[in-house]
């Protein structure tokens, strides 16, 4: 689980309940993509979620996409969590997907959410985090 800046609070929240849920989770607060990517791999992760602010209002759940080529479990988990999100008050979260240098970097399916501002995901952070988990579970349930 990581973060670019200014969502800490959030990543934190959510590898607490990831971890109540059994899973073995590390937190990336490196702001360089390449670093996290580095850091996911080494650590031998199944999935990333990464999460960057962005000072105008958005939501935007990315995977890994170029012309040729598309991350299906990216997609799948992007979209899982844009699902849980749409009746969140302010939300109107969409997905991409977007060549990222994490995204790109990554050897496991991988999410970068962009939220913003940031004072947007701190309120909506509980809810925000018991969508991630409900869209993370039901992402392993289909994987598995």
């Amino acid at each position: 689980v990581g973060q670019f800046g200014g969502l800490s609070a959030l990543t934190r929240t959510l590898a607490r309940e990831l971890r109540h849920r059994g899973a073995t989770v590390m937190l990336l607060d490196e702001p360089d993509a390449v670093a996290q990517a580095v850091a996911a791999n080494q650590f031998g992760a199944h999935v990333y979620v990464g999460f960057e602010s962005s000072a105008e209002s958005t939501a935007v759940a990315h995977f890994y996409r170029v012309p040729s080529f598309e991350s299906l479990g990216g997609r799948t988990l992007a979209e899982a969590i844009v699902e849980r999100l749409v009746d969140l008050p302010g939300m109107n979260p969409a997905v991409a997907g977007m060549r990222l240098p994490v995204l790109r970097e990554t050897r496991m399916p991988a999410v970068l959410f962009t939220i913003g501002p940031a004072r947007v995901a701190a309120g909506a952070g509980p809810q925000l985090v018991s969508s991630i988990l409900g869209a993370l579970e039901a992402w392993v349930s289909r994987s598995t």
